[in-house]
């Protein structure tokens, strides 16, 4: 146990270590604009959109330039399609009966790949589906089937998918259709608030160390008085 010459210093010090662990979970130093970047010049993109593959990055530096100006290749990256617009987009399994379950018989659906940079540093395009009732709600669906009505920082919140370390680009507005707004670039799950627990720790620690510093207090004021009369 680490002793302190007062009960205030162990207060402090406590109180430090609390703010420290309460800062774990920090933003993502990767800003869109990076992760983009790195996007277009890696030849190894899990389930890349673009062909190609494997090959040098020149080449396929010169193939997106074939495709059309940053600007033009960012938003096609991250548009929303509709699914009846071709054949390639059938969420099928847990993820079909959820679109289906939240769209209901009018409304529609769409596909819209996310760029995740994993812990690992590899990247990975990972499809999710905008399901939206005729009067224009709409929700996110996940491939495993789970739905997020609030948006992305519902989605970051409860997805099984990705972890705090990784980093997604996308919309913050990830519902919108076919995708207009502001690009972001954020972890892929977000820990739990900690507001509540430091308040309620940090008021715990002052309680303690008020405690501590008056029983400092009182042992020196015996020790200044010294010992009492001698009993007959």
């Amino acid at each position: 146990m680490v002793r302190t010459r007062s009960g205030g210093s162990l207060a402090v010090l406590t109180l430090i270590a609390l703010l420290m662990t309460a800062c774990g979970a920090s933003a993502p130093k990767t800003s869109w604009q990076e992760l983009f970047r790195e996007y277009t010049r890696s030849t190894h993109v899990k389930n890349d959109k673009i062909p190609g593959n494997g090959g040098t990055t020149a080449d396929r530096l010169a193939n997106l330039a074939s495709m059309g100006t940053p600007d033009q290749l960012l938003a096609g990256l991250l548009v929303a399609s509709p699914c009846e617009a071709y054949a390639g987009c059938r969420p099928g399994g847990a993820a079909g009966r959820a679109v289906r379950d939240f769209a209901g018989s009018g409304g529609s659906v769409f596909e819209r790949s996310v760029l995740v940079k994993h812990h690992s540093g590899s990247l990975e395009l990972v499809t999710l589906y905008v399901a939206r009732r005729h009067d224009g709600t709409a929700a996110l669906v996940d491939s495993d089937g789970r739905t997020y009505e609030g948006g992305l920082d519902d989605f970051r919140r409860h997805n099984e998918l990705l972890g705090p370390d990784d980093v997604i680009l996308t919309l913050r507005d990830i519902t919108s259709v076919p995708g207009k707004g502001k690009v972001v670039a954020v972890s892929g799950h977000t820990t739990p608030d900690r507001g509540p627990w430091l308040i309620g720790s940090a008021g715990a620690v002052l309680v303690l160390g008020a405690v501590l510093a008056l029983r400092t207090v009182r042992r020196r004021g015996r020790a200044t008085a010294g010992p009492g009369p001698a009993r007959a």
